[in-house]
């Protein structure tokens, strides 16, 4: 391992143990969410490590490979090693590319970037079998240059609207719109790169496909080439400029640094999936409102938080309302205090509405896209999600009126009854009473954990409790399975 391994390694263990030192003082169930902290951490630190083929020359050529959906991880990505490069000092960045398409807005990113890059960067659709469909064709033209591997397509980059997986239509009036902006956009950057403007026009307009060698005769490429060495080898000696000046690429038997994605990058290219954020939002909040709720020991309050952070990344990386997430908070605040008053329902039937509005606002008509990643949540994803926390929230209050359940012992007088603390109450945690768990608040002051306490009080489903001398008799201390 080289000097940058062991000095990344260093930072890495360094990091671990000083967390390691803040876990010892915490309860065993923070302790064992700390230890997977360091765990994330040491893999966030690992993740993108360069992997350098060693060779005689000193000039490198950094490579970077994209597989998949443009979508905003992508264009995270592409803007990380586009940086690497030029702090390298690399003769040209390679990109090796196969993709089906993507979001319209991260293509854009990823083109500007291109346009603006302080080195040569050759985009190279393969290996064979590979595609560089719809947001690809943009990329492979916005390329200084462009290469082609032996039975690999590009085209067919007619704007699509996505909803849920699936194409919907648009408005006539709309879609003319925005056909003749990408027609103008992809026409430009053919153009302005010295290749075939014509058929750039019809892989819009009529979703035209051409192959490497169809590609290359007409003008759309500049190389076909099996491989990566065999593209660098073709590409040694050809002219290049920007704004790097005008100067003969050097390529032939240069250092391959590849650069592959972080362990950040391939997270957001999970949590960026509109379902995946939307659901995590949903999950962290709940958790977070439970932790509220019924004290769990830090546990549900920290995963919740662990939750709702992706969440948020995925969000800001998506077209969202921000009113929209607000309004999602709000909702679930209300099915939370719902379950700590104990009341009939009004305040989650107000909860659950105020989910489903916002949910259904979450992801605003953002127009087409080109590719097929959707922007938009699944309306059925949808009503399942809100359903499900509405059908949870109703049984749990149902449960707390004494509706379901067991109700001669739920309805039964509380007050007097003795128990024991399961957590410290600082001044609330939760405690057994009568082999039950309850949500739990001191009178007065903090109880340690295993402390005998008795019921003084009701409020909802939380039990205002005081401690118990010493030797006082505990009924059904520990709770029973049902």
């Amino acid at each position: 391992m080289g000097t940058d391994g062991r000095m990344l390694g260093d930072a890495v263990s360094s990091r671990a143990r000083a967390l390691v030192r803040l876990v010892t003082p915490i309860r065993r169930s923070q302790a064992a969410a700390a230890i997977i902290a360091v765990a994330v951490v040491a893999l966030l630190g690992w993740s993108g490590l360069q992997v350098v083929a060693q060779s005689a020359s000193g000039r490198e050529v950094v490579v970077a490979r994209v597989v998949g959906e443009i979508d905003p991880a992508v264009s995270q990505y592409v803007e990380r090693v586009v940086t690497a490069s030029e702090a390298r000092g690399a003769e040209a960045l390679v990109i090796l590319l196969d993709t089906p398409g993507g979001l319209d807005v991260s293509m854009r990113e990823i083109v500007q970037r291109l346009l603006g890059a302080p080195l040569p960067v050759i985009v190279m659709v393969g290996p064979s079998g590979a595609r560089a469909a719809s947001a690809g064709t943009f990329i492979v033209l916005a390329a200084d240059v462009a290469v082609m591997a032996p039975g690999t397509t590009m085209g067919a980059a007619h704007p699509v609207a996505v909803e849920g997986g699936m194409v919907i239509p648009i408005d006539p009036v709309m879609m003319e719109k925005v056909t003749n902006d990408a027609v103008g956009y992809i026409r430009g950057l053919a153009i302005q790169r010295g290749r075939n403007a014509e058929w750039a026009e019809r892989a819009v307009r009529e979703s035209v496909v051409v192959g490497s060698s169809d590609a290359l005769r007409t003008g759309v490429v500049e190389a076909v080439a099996s491989d990566l060495d065999d593209a660098l080898n073709q590409l040694d000696g050809r002219r290049v400029s920007g704004p790097w000046g005008d100067r003969p690429l050097r390529t032939r038997g240069a250092v391959i640094v590849e650069i592959s994605p972080s362990l950040a990058e391939l997270i957001l290219a999970i949590v960026a999936q509109p379902a995946v954020a939307y659901l995590l939002c949903l999950i962290g909040l709940v958790l977070i409102g439970s932790e509220v709720f019924a004290a769990t020991g830090g546990a549900a309050g920290l995963v919740g938080t662990i939750c709702l952070v992706m969440a948020l990344m995925g969000f800001n990386s998506l077209p969202v309302e921000k009113g929209a997430v607000a309004v999602i908070g709000l909702g679930v605040s209300l099915l939370v205090a719902e379950l700590k008053a104990g009341g009939h329902g009004m305040l989650a039937v107000g909860g659950v509405i105020a989910i489903a509005l916002g949910s259904w606002w979450l992801f605003p008509d953002s127009g087409p896209t080109i590719g097929g990643v959707p922007a938009r949540l699944d309306p059925l994803f949808m009503i399942g999600a809100v359903g499900f926390l509405a059908v949870s929230t109703g049984l749990v209050v149902a449960k707390a009126i004494g509706t379901v359940g067991r109700p001669a012992r739920t309805a039964m007088p509380l007050r007097g009854e003795t128990g024991v603390a399961i957590t410290a109450l600082a001044p609330g945690g939760t405690v057994s009473v009568r082999g039950e768990a309850w949500s739990g608040r001191a009178i007065a002051g903090t109880m340690e954990s295993g402390q005998a306490i008795r019921v003084t009080d009701r409020r909802g489903l939380t039990l205002i409790v005081e401690p118990v001398a010493t030797g006082t008799e505990v009924v059904s201390a520990v709770p029973r399975s049902e």
